[in-house]
């Protein structure tokens, strides 16, 4: 693995087998292999893409690498080149970088890539969760000499609740939302939150379960990975149905109330909540697809890399945390 592009100059490491250049995107690079990492690739290069989220997908034109289910999504939007599937703990040998997937926690597919060649290990977490969840185990850790980690709540001022305890906050939300006549809907991400707060409801109430058209594709993609969530697209004579009754639940991307003779009350559910009101939501839960602050730091500090990488969110922050702990670490700004 000779070189690791990503904006913000060269910086020479481990010895000079790697470094990190300037450029429009993440880039590993072994002679004439060049794999990109969530990043449009260039020329003959390859994209590696740890979710299906549209902000981490490349352009149409790039060769992806991806888990079946990061693919089956991705292919819901569009007509995206999947050169090659890569399932969880298989290796493919790209031109001497050998290059494994392993289950990041944060939405269904989602991946961290471990890249092995010319004797360096190198992480790539893309999004990352530690913590277990109703539908997902939290990542796996991975041991490597580089590690390149997220940092969207690199800052100790997220420390989330334990996720039992904002399940059951949601759950009674819900059963009283109910109790009042009402219809509770919640407004999350189509791919990762919406499954989960599917799972939720399923696991823990009788009640049916609306999901809008973009969720109810996805999730119906995602079923044929042995993920059986019981649902109702909302335009379904089915789903039309539990909405005039109105004891249902509401799950959408968009916040779109559909007619109802019952008043819809919206919630909320993203780590911003910790911090922030949300404005316009009858309720927000502090509930979130990402490590906060603890599980990013004892990640980075269980990995053993020699050298860290912070990409997003609190980057500078957890860049001078993990330094305070005697780990070399720094901050990578991305050109948009």
């Amino acid at each position: 693995m000779e070189k690791l592009f990503s904006p913000g100059g060269a910086y020479p490491l481990l010895g000079g087998a790697m470094e990190v250049l300037g450029g429009r995107g993440f880039l590993v690079k072994a002679g004439d292999t060049r794999i990109w990492l969530d990043s449009a690739a260039e020329g003959n290069g390859v994209s590696l893409v740890s979710h299906a989220h549209m902000d981490h997908a490349p352009g149409r034109s790039s060769r992806i690498i991806a888990t079946p289910e990061t693919a089956s999504v991705l292919k819901l939007f569009g007509p995206h080149r999947v050169e090659r599937l890569i399932r969880y703990d298989e290796s493919i040998d790209f031109g001497g970088i050998r290059v494994s997937a392993h289950p990041s926690g944060h939405v269904i597919g989602s991946s961290q890539f471990l890249m092995e060649g010319d004797g360096v290990s190198l992480v790539y977490t893309g999004d990352l969760n530690t913590y277990d969840s109703i539908i997902l185990r939290g990542a796996k850790l991975l041991e490597s000499e580089v590690l390149i980690l997220e940092a969207t709540y690199g800052s100790p001022r997220y420390i989330f609740p334990k996720r039992e305890e904002v399940y059951a906050k949601i759950i009674r939300w819900i059963i009283e939302t109910i109790k009042a006549g009402e219809v509770p809907a919640f407004k999350v991400y189509a791919l990762g939150k919406a499954q989960e707060i599917v799972g939720l409801i399923n696991a823990y109430l009788e009640v049916p379960v609306l999901t809008s058209f973009t969720i109810s594709r996805i999730t119906e993609s995602l079923s044929q990975y042995g993920f059986k969530l019981d649902h109702l697209p909302i335009n379904s004579p089915e789903g039309l149905e539990a909405l005039r009754q109105g004891e249902c639940v509401y799950v959408s991307s968009k916040r779109y109330s559909p007619p109802s003779r019952h008043r819809i009350r919206w919630a909320a559910a993203t780590g911003w909540a910790l911090r922030y009101r949300l404005n316009g939501f009858d309720a927000a839960f502090p509930l979130s697809s990402h490590a906060d602050f603890p599980g990013l730091m004892s990640y980075a500090e269980e990995s053993g890399a020699r050298r860290i990488y912070l990409v997003h969110g609190f980057a500078e922050e957890l860049a001078r945390h993990l330094r305070r702990r005697g780990i070399r670490a720094e901050a990578l700004a991305r050109v948009p």
